[in-house]
């Protein structure tokens, strides 16, 4: 390839990359570009206009004793993550502030598979954008926003869509 063409091709290649969105929420990371967009009048999310959200649903759970939120529960790759599972209670995680809701996928990094143990699928939060390391993936499944005082939950955008785990997304190293 010539190196006028592999200009071009790199040209090509950065204006096809999304840098903002209006009426919703970007977030980029290793693992890939997640775009959010508000489906509603408004600028409302599209939970408040009685979308449904079939995979891994996280609502506020809050009470007295605290912020929290519950995640419906799934599977990812045919397997529950740890804690979930059939006639399972409610997946509740708790929260302090502003959270990212991932799956966390740990994988042997000889053969390329998610680990057998059943800690190997988990579902967390994190108050930081999680990135993939050498053997583990975070798939974002919902970000929660907090404010007020005292503390409240007062915005929660879900992916809404399974995820795929996929060794391509560890962060690979030379």
């Amino acid at each position: 390839m010539s190196p006028s063409a592999f200009n071009q091709l790199v040209d090509l290649v950065k204006s096809s990359l999304v840098t903002a969105v209006t009426g919703g929420t970007f977030l980029r990371s290793a693992g890939g570009t997640t775009i959010n967009v508000a489906s509603s009048a408004g600028g409302a999310s599209a939970e408040a206009a009685g979308a449904v959200c079939p995979y891994f649903e996280v609502t506020d759970a809050s009470d007295e004793a605290g912020l929290k939120v519950q995640v419906a529960q799934n599977l990812i790759a045919g397997r529950w993550p740890d804690g979930m599972g059939l006639d399972f209670p409610p997946f509740i995680l708790e929260i302090s502030g502003n959270s990212y809701i991932y799956a966390k996928i740990t994988y042997n990094t000889t053969t390329l598979e998610i680990l057998p143990e059943s800690t190997a699928i988990t579902i967390l939060q994190s108050g930081n954008i999680e990135p993939n390391t050498a053997d583990s993936v975070y798939i974002l499944l919902a970000t929660v926003v907090t404010d007020g005082d005292p503390l409240a939950i007062t915005e929660i955008n879900n992916v809404c869509t399974q995820p795929v785990p996929s060794p391509c997304n560890l962060a690979w190293t030379e």
